[in-house]
């Protein structure tokens, strides 16, 4: 590896996630394949993880995360890689969900 593909690969990517059980579930299914670390913060849960050596290691992490939106019906996620934010979207939100059982 060259210095330059040192540079212009990514350290670690950080996703945004609301709910404390949601995150702590895609923090138990990104552990098998990556270092990862959950911070709960008071607005929004941060599940940071570190990117294996190679060129493939993001796309790999974000066709994962991807498929785990999907199936949790969040329809998209924030995410933070090189200091730039972006929105990761896949599958249909699943509204009544998100209502809590007492309003509903």
């Amino acid at each position: 590896m060259t210095a330059m593909e040192t540079e212009e690969t990514p350290q670690s990517v950080q996703f945004e996630i609301i709910d404390l059980a949601a995150s702590v579930r895609l923090t138990r299914r990104l552990g098998h394949v990556w270092n990862v670390s959950l911070q709960d913060r008071r607005d929004v849960n941060l599940v940071s993880v570190a990117l294996r050596p190679g060129p493939a290691d993001l796309a790999v992490l974000l066709r994962n995360v991807e498929a785990w939106v999907k199936q949790e019906s969040m329809c998209a996620i924030r995410f933070q890689v090189d200091g730039r934010e972006y929105i990761l979207a896949a599958g249909e939100a699943d509204w009544a969900a998100a209502i809590p059982a007492a309003v509903a």
